[in-house]
């Protein structure tokens, strides 16, 4: 999985990513959190510390549950269609890795739901042009599978999706097994795991047309294995958020530093599934803000504001990962504006996903959110729980 919790679940502590065998996924998933904590020994400025929970309206209610481990719903709203929401969303629908999926090549993958309402109930994707309507998640497919090159191989995961025009813009994550072809953690394994984001095109949002090569990779991924961890400083590239504003695809992704995974920037003003058209503004020692995983971006009239699910909250890999809110005027320089208490009834929420919807002459910022399942003594990273929550924009995005 990769939640950055990725590996934490993709996180890359978001993602779930999984990048070899299961009996290493745990261990990796365990090493890439306590590089985490270790990168995040400085203090967090005072403002992380904020709560703002009085912001927010929750109602506690699932609108997707049952699968063994999925998260990151990035939902779409078209008005006027039939279904009016469209989301996407990745993980394991019933077994580790998807294991039960017949002729299934790789373990994290991407699956597409509708719904005529934000409360549901929801319809998934089951194959062939059938939608399943029993919340069964046997019955859900998905969209396709990894490539089976270096760089895509194990998962697809994180998806970022916009409507331009009559077309559906996607950027996603991948995870290959790099140069050696071995996976992470196995016997001969000399570089670990290749992370990249992927791009996809596609008229219905069902079948899409995928780019030959990452659309956005770290130069120096291919080969190299330069922390223990399964990942590259500096690189490690996941979990897209885009936007598409006067004729500039803007993305934003997370990437790891020795301070953490960090957000990036990027842009392309060409074609949206050729490498070459994208640009990197922000990464290496200058991201857009540091300690930032798994961040998701909208914008509010003249404010994009962020959300990510960073650790430094409490001495415990998952519990310590709280959702945080940034704002910013130019999608570059940001200002974190506090924190996110998980639910009474889940030990942590992560990997937030955003929608405004404009309702009754107000403006609301939907956050969907992945709850998971924890325990004692024996923490479970899954998340079984999707849900969302909203609050009501103002001017003042400091008051609100």
């Amino acid at each position: 999985m990769s939640g950055r919790q990725k590996l934490v679940p993709k996180t890359n502590l978001g993602t779930a990513s999984v990048p070899m065998g299961l009996g290493a996924t745990v261990e990796t998933l365990c090493i890439l959190v306590l590089l985490v904590l270790v990168g995040s020994t400085q203090p967090l400025p005072p403002e992380r510390f904020q709560n703002r929970d009085a912001l927010w309206e929750r109602h506690g209610k699932d609108i997707l549950s049952g699968f063994r481990n999925m998260y990151n719903l990035h939902v779409l709203h078209e008005p006027g269609a039939q279904y009016p929401f469209k989301a996407w969303f990745f993980g394991w629908a019933v077994e580790d890795c998807n294991t039960n999926v017949p002729g299934f090549k790789g373990c994290d993958a991407i699956f597409a739901a509708r719904a005529k309402r934000l409360e549901g109930p929801w319809q998934v994707y089951a194959g062939d042009g059938k939608w399943d309507t029993t919340g069964n998640p046997r019955l859900w497919r998905p969209l396709f599978a990894p490539l089976g090159t270096y760089f895509d191989e194990w998962h697809n995961g994180d998806p970022s999706v916009v409507k331009v025009g009559k077309l559906y813009y996607m950027a996603y994550s991948a995870t290959g097994h790099d140069k050696d072809g071995i996976p992470d953690g196995q016997a001969g394994d000399t570089d670990g795991s290749y992370l990249c984001i992927m791009g996809a095109v596609s008229e219905d949002g069902i079948h899409w047309k995928r780019s030959e090569k990452p659309i956005l990779t770290y130069p120096r991924e291919y080969g190299r294995k330069a922390i223990d961890g399964d990942v590259v400083v500096y690189g490690s590239y996941h979990r897209p958020s885009i936007l598409y504003e006067n004729g500039v695809f803007k993305m934003w992704f997370d990437y790891w530093t020795p301070r953490g995974v960090a957000m990036g920037y990027a842009e392309n003003r060409g074609d949206f599934l050729n490498p070459d058209d994208w640009q990197v503004v922000r990464g290496g020692k200058e991201p857009c803000l540091w300690e930032f995983p798994n961040p998701d971006v909208v914008k509010v009239g003249d404010l994009y504001y962020a959300y990510a699910d960073p650790s430094g909250y409490a001495n415990h890999p998952w519990i310590g990962r709280k959702i945080v809110e940034a704002v910013s005027r130019d999608g570059l320089n940001w200002q974190v504006l506090g924190y996110l208490e998980p639910d009474p009834d889940t030990p942590a929420i992560h990997v937030p996903e955003a929608l405004v919807l404009r309702e009754q002459g107000k403006t609301y910022i939907y956050l969907f959110y992945a709850c998971q399942v924890g325990g004692s003594p024996e923490y479970d990273y899954r998340y079984n729980r999707i849900r969302f929550m909203r609050r009501e924009v103002s001017a003042d995005p400091r008051r609100k």
